[in-house]
This record gives C-alpha cells, structure tokens and sequence, in this order.
C-alpha cells in the first residue's frame, strides 16, 4: 500500500500509547500514521470539507481518535466515541479530555509525580512529549466529544445518543485476537448489523471507513463500496450510504 496523503515519516513519538495517551491490557493501539491516512482518505471522498463530525463507534480506548486529534485538529468539528464496555469508554474518556488544556495539564501532573517519586527517563521524556502537545493545544480551537456506553450493534443505540449526522465513521473493528466482538450479535454478521444502525445517523455524502482482517466481509445493501487498501494484515474498506 502506497501513503496518498501521510507521505511524510513523521516523528509521531509523541502520541505513542503509553506516553502521554493512556493505554489498557486488550485496548490495542492502532498506528498513527495510517490513522492519519485514512482520515485524509475519507475525508477527500467527503469532498474535503472544511470540519469534519467523526463517529468511532467501536472506540476501545479512543487511541486514534484522540491521535487524529491532536494532529488535524482544524479539519474537525466534532468527535463522538462509543463502545460496548464500560472499561473502554472510560478509558476513551480519559484519553480524549486530552485534547483539551486542562485534562492535558492533569495528565502532566500526573507524569510529573511520576518523575519526582520514581526518576526514570520514560517519565522525562513524557513529560517533554506532553508539553508539545500542549503547544499544539494552545494553537488549536475547542474541540467538542461525546463518549457513551453503547452495544452499536443493537437497534437505536446510537441512534438515540447522536443528536446529529454524522460526516465521517472511523472504526478498526474488533479481530478476535486483542479484541473481540461482544453483545447478542457477536456471531451472527455484527459487521452487517453495525451498518445497519450506523446508516440513521448518516447523510447521503457520510463516509464509513472501517478497519478489518482480511477475509471480513464489509458489505451492506444501503452502502455502496468506494475503495479499499491493504496494510499489513487490516483491510481498509470506504464505504458512502445509498440513496433510498
């Protein structure tokens, strides 16, 4: 697979999980620089808009989303996270409050107190790592989120906690090895049901970018197939929601 638009090999140590963003046993972490390419991707379906409403609805720890926070900050409008645990929206909580200066300075204080009891140079450099990502903060509008508990293969569930369309969804679905679909359509085609209760949120021009193995099927009859790529073992699949 060839970079379209994240060419450049950024240092994205910064963002790295475990930093400054906050990881969990079973939350895997998705690479960034492919993150950043997909978004682009979509977005340019989208018709490069000016701001984006991007939707994880399988969010985990909320790793990229709050990565692609933090690095295309003015392309966004909003973000909204979602997914069947507990555990996990707390943790997308914790690491979305740190596109904001203060949940970032928390976090600082935090490694802060880290470095002063214990000394080791991991706590040093985080601490380094989150004081430029505040800088990147201090030059970047409010970002709006919203991260609730829901099973997004069940009916209404999203539905009745997004209050708008929603532009873009950005998920890398559960593989079976770090992560597993959970709920009562874990084995019965949960990819297929997940578009089926994505399509109420969406307008006609939405763009659904979703991260699987290969072999997965990602097709629904209200979507429409808009390209694909490989990388490594995930296959990117766009998808835009058919006129009914």
């Amino acid at each position: 697979m060839a970079y379209r638009f994240a060419t450049d090999k950024e240092d994205y140590s910064d963002l790295a999980s475990g930093q400054v963003l906050v990881s969990a046993p079973g939350q895997p972490a998705f690479p960034v620089r492919l993150a950043s390419e997909i978004f682009q991707r979509a977005r340019a379906l989208l018709g490069n808009p000016a701001a984006v409403s991007l939707y994880d609805p399988c969010c985990g720890s909320g790793y990229h989303l709050a990565v692609l926070g933090f690095l295309h900050r003015e392309a966004l409008a909003s973000l909204a996270a979602s997914d069947i645990d507990p555990t996990a929206a707390k943790l997308a909580t914790r690491n979305l409050s740190l596109l904001t200066p203060e949940g970032l300075n928390q976090r600082r204080q935090a490694i802060a107190a880290d470095w002063q009891a214990f000394g080791k140079a991991s706590h040093q450099a985080a601490l380094a790592s989150a004081d430029r990502l505040m800088a990147r903060l201090a030059e970047a509008p409010a970002l709006s989120t919203h991260i609730f508990v829901a099973d997004a293969t069940q009916p209404g569930q999203i539905a009745a906690r997004l209050a708008h369309p929603i532009d873009m969804v950005l998920s890398d679905l559960p593989y079976g090895q770090l992560s597993a679909w959970r709920g009562e359509q874990k084995n019965q085609q949960p990819i297929w049901h997940l578009l089926e209760q994505l399509r109420p949120v969406l307008h006609e021009q939405s763009v659904v970018a979703l991260a699987t193995t290969k072999g997965k099927v990602v097709a629904h009859e209200k979507f429409g197939r808009y390209g694909r790529f490989r990388h490594g073992k995930r296959l990117i699949t766009f998808l835009k929601p058919l006129s009914d």
